[in-house]
């Protein structure tokens, strides 16, 4: 998992040329506009070999548009067809990257990215624009088309404050393009809002960004108490985790093992991508927890005792006990057994997945993966006692949901906190660690 606010160049990868209005001038021409255009201010830098399209450029060598006075953000331009875009950016925006917005202070108007559940801002759309609609909006379809047409032409939500005279109003409207080119935000398909407001006036960029911040976040919380739409401001502490995501494979194959069918639902209820991702994870612990007193049972078995209290972790845990009667260890005999060194080992090398787990900023007051000292696992490394150790203090985190805290202070891992929207990556591992306890202990179909 990394940061998307680090811009990689991979992503830009997503934007097709034919998503432009067809190029009228050359690409050198269009370079060069910009440069010109760049020159009249000191924080913008185009950056550019020289190469041309007829020449076999190829994507590393188009130009960039660099904005070193805030904080890094750029443009890959791709295509003469963005210029036009670009050259609005340049000519009069000034990027608010932490809140992956653009003020334009001439016109007074910043517009800044959304990010949240799209199917509620959807429905609340259907809700709002065609009342008498009772059945569902098929957003593919020619209905679907309508609604992305109102809110790209007019928006949608619109409120103003007239009492004072100050002319600011506040509306959703559809992803600009200079804000897609800036940000990569198309996510969310065609009917993915962004925040416009207008009636801005600042001295600065931070006077803007505290504008920004102070009345899109009252009016985002206004409108999910009036239509259920759950949607917020962009914030650059988010880390949305691994683009890469679960594996997932295409072959479908007759049943031959027979799954339980309790944490079966539990994992069909975790894998819902409209739940909190708070209670999808819990969802995926409960698959592990289905399992524990099988796990527990197979140790008192072969570590020959007559109790599972006298059972111990297949881990060592300095500092505590050992007994299989806590759950913790119980969660260490799960692992032991569902998964194995060279399982987990794979499933590392994913570097951005690890790269996450052993950030000890991304989810605090966790176990945290121990590395190189280059960013990479250790080599030959066992890393299911810390896996377990993370998963545990996770589910700590989330349930011990007491005012104050939980065990010894811990802070709570609460539904709105900026840590339980950058849980994809611990969403990953624990829905990895439950397919596999699943699988271990499946049994032949007849």
């Amino acid at each position: 998992m990394e940061d998307i606010s680090q811009y990689d160049d991979d992503l830009w990868d997503d934007f097709e040329d034919d998503w432009f209005a067809p190029p009228e001038i050359t690409y050198q021409e269009a370079v060069e506009r910009l440069r010109s255009l760049a020159g009249q201010r000191a924080d913008v830098v185009v950056e550019w070999d020289g190469k041309r399209k007829g020449d076999g450029r190829r994507w590393r060598d188009d130009a960039r548009v660099v904005f070193t006075g805030a904080g890094g953000p750029r443009i890959r331009l791709r295509s003469a067809a963005q210029l036009p875009y670009v050259e609005r950016v340049v000519g009069s925006g000034v990027p608010l990257p932490e809140r992956h917005a653009i003020w334009y202070p001439q016109q007074g108007v910043i517009t800044a990215r959304l990010v949240g559940d799209f199917d509620q801002f959807h429905s609340a759309l259907v809700r709002s624009l065609l009342p008498r609609q009772r059945r569902a909006v098929d957003l593919e379809g020619p209905l679907g088309a309508d609604l992305a047409g109102v809110l790209a032409s007019t928006g949608a939500f619109q409120v103003s404050e007239e009492a004072d005279g100050s002319g600011r109003s506040l509306r959703l409207v559809s992803v600009p393009p200079e804000l897609s080119l800036l940000y990569n935000t198309r996510d969310g398909g065609g009917l993915s809002p962004s925040l416009e407001l207008s009636g801005v006036s600042a001295p600065d960029a931070a006077e803007a960004q505290k504008t920004l911040v102070a009345y899109g976040t009252s009016y985002l919380f206004g409108l999910a108490r009036a239509q259920g739409a759950s949607l917020r401001l962009w914030d650059d502490g988010y880390r949305l985790g691994s683009r890469r995501g679960p594996s997932y494979s295409t072959k479908l194959r007759f049943p031959q093992r027979q799954y339980d069918t309790e944490p079966a639902e539990l994992y069909g209820a975790g894998n819902a991508a409209g739940r909190h991702p708070v209670e999808r994870w819990l969802k995926y612990y409960q698959v592990l927890e289905f399992y524990m007193p099988k796990a527990a049972a197979q140790e008192v078995a072969r570590q020959g005792v007559a109790k599972q209290d006298q059972a111990q972790s297949p881990y060592a845990r300095p500092g505590r006990t050992r007994s299989l009667g806590s759950e913790q260890n119980q969660l260490d005999a799960v692992i032991d057994l569902a998964v194995t060194q060279a399982e987990v080992a794979g499933l590392l090398r994913d570097r951005e997945l690890f790269t996450t787990l052993s950030d000890p900023a991304v989810i605090q007051h966790v176990e945290t993966l121990e590395d190189d000292g280059s960013g990479a696992p250790l080599p030959g490394g066992d890393y299911r006692a810390a896996i377990s150790s993370r998963v545990y203090g996770i589910r700590n985190r989330i349930v011990h949901m007491k005012e104050g805290g939980g065990q010894r202070g811990t802070p709570l891992l609460g539904l709105h906190s900026r840590e339980a929207r950058d849980l994809a990556a611990d969403l990953r591992l624990v829905r990895y660690l439950a397919e596999k306890a699943m699988e271990h202990w499946a049994t032949d179909l007849p």
